[in-house]
């Protein structure tokens, strides 16, 4: 059969962030993608997400480095993780601390080869957040010989995410090598639930004998339990002379000589970045399995995530008290009653300067989604920690400095603005999202410290202060 690269989608690629196995280099890989038409590609490093970002970044770029065209049209990025999935449902009792002792061997005598594979996808900006939870909290709490999770924690962090059963080592395809049809059914039952329907079983052939004999019972449990079938690659490298070079990599992570009968070692060179074609070729008998990959593409929404990613200020959520609408109702209460407690209260300057500056936040968030309420509240809050704390802070500088709002939120402390005509305009400049930063207050790391620790034990901002200032 014919099939062309715009109607397929290669959804299970590793590029060099799969630490000592994967060797696409990442422009490279999405460079290919694109020359050679596909309408979106997947990244799904094994353990990590270090390189969605660029990816993402390199799938919409317009232009090289150097400034020039890029000729190829943009590709739909879609942003995943291959994890790994712990065999005893119990993170907690796994850390890295723990990863020699007796206990740890017990419930998982196997070892490494305990920790299965699941391919995993941010279907929304929702997604990519639970995306970064599970990755984070894999290497924080789950790290035994690789970073994991398990089932509980997927089940309570699976909305907006797609899953995939992924390589010879996902659970189901481990099962029916080892003819345990009915329990590999039901974990893909269990895991179509986990994912609410947003669930597909992989096939890929790459010529590894146990790979062709699963085929056709992976395509029974998808029509049984009305899964959708997959054809996938499991990208290593880009083309297909570049094998050995892999494998090298490969002893290289494994202490092996390349010369070591006893080193990973594949056969076939088919770990490549094949095209539609070649992918017919080999599952041509089962034309859904390659349709399919377009169709669960259209499930992605990328826009969402960029637009969240991008778009606007990413703030952390910041508690007011109940008698307010908005955060931008409490800003004003705020202001209007620090103007009084600094002595401006009489004065139509001030007042006027104040007027000003408060509509200029409301029509920020109005017209280009920045809220500032909620940015001001947050930055009032850690200063006024750190003056409680008996850190130093300096008066700000810069154009902060003139600020009437800033003032009055002690936020800023010293001469007069309006007496000195500074530029409050100035400082609403929207081509950055950094707008105060911990130098302006002449912080230094003791100070840092104090105010986030603080911070992070009343109000859990611990994820999101990198929003606020700079490290």
């Amino acid at each position: 059969m014919n099939f062309s690269n715009k109607d397929f989608v290669h959804f299970h690629c590793h590029s060099m962030y799969s630490r000592f196995d994967g060797l696409c280099n990442l422009s490279k890989l999405v460079m290919t993608a694109r020359e050679m038409g596909f309408p979106a590609l997947a990244l799904t490093d094994h353990g990590n997400i270090m390189g969605l970002i660029s990816f993402l970044l390199e799938c919409r770029m317009k232009e090289d480095k150097k400034g020039n065209k890029i000729s190829y049209p943009p590709i739909k990025p879609i942003l995943g993780l291959e994890a790994y999935i712990a065999r005893k449902m119990d993170i907690g009792q796994y850390s890295e601390k723990k990863s020699k002792s007796k206990d740890t061997k017990k419930n998982q005598p196997d070892g490494r080869k305990g920790n299965r594979h699941l391919t995993l996808y941010a279907m929304n900006y929702k997604g990519y957040q639970n995306l970064c939870t599970l990755s984070q909290r894999s290497w924080m709490e789950g790290f035994y010989s690789d970073p994991r999770i398990d089932i509980d924690l997927l089940n309570d962090h699976s909305e907006g995410l797609m899953g995939g059963s992924a390589c010879l080592s996902n659970i189901i395809n481990a099962n029916l090598m080892h003819g345990n049809y009915e329990q590999a059914k039901k974990a893909a039952a269990t895991l179509k639930d986990i994912f609410r329907g947003n669930f597909f079983l992989e096939v890929m052939y790459q010529g590894i004998r146990e790979q062709k004999l699963i085929i056709p019972s992976i395509f029974k449990i998808g029509k049984e339990l009305d899964i959708p079938v997959l054809a996938t690659q499991d990208v290593h490298y880009i083309k297909k002379n570049q094998s050995l070079s892999q494998e090298v990599l490969m002893c290289m992570s494994t202490n092996r000589c390349i010369k070591d009968p006893k080193r990973i070692h594949h056969d076939y060179d088919e770990f490549y970045l094949k095209s539609a074609q070649e992918m017919a070729q080999v599952f041509g008998e089962y034309p859904d399995c390659l349709h399919n990959t377009t169709m669960m593409a259209e499930r992605i929404d990328t826009d969402d995530i960029e637009k969240n990613l991008f778009g606007g200020m990413r703030l952390p959520k910041f508690e007011i008290p109940e008698k307010y609408n908005d955060p931008y109702d409490y800003l004003c209460d705020l202001a209007w009653e620090g103007l009084e407690r600094v002595g401006w209260g009489s004065s139509e300057k001030h007042i006027e300067a104040l007027k000003m500056e408060l509509e200029d936040v409301k029509v920020a968030r109005d017209s280009n989604d920045y809220d500032f309420s909620t940015y001001f509240l947050i930055v009032q809050d850690y200063i006024k920690v750190a003056k409680e704390k008996g850190a130093l802070v300096a008066c700000g500088r810069g154009s902060g400095y003139a600020s009437v709002l800033l003032r009055c939120l002690d936020i800023t402390y010293g001469a007069d603005p309006i007496k000195y005509e500074l530029i409050w305009e100035r400082f609403l400049g929207f081509d950055t999202k950094k707008f105060i930063m911990e130098k302006d207050f002449g912080f230094n790391n003791e100070t840092i410290n104090i105010s986030k620790t603080d911070l992070d034990e009343d109000r859990e901002l611990e994820d999101d202060l990198g929003g606020i200032d700079r490290y």
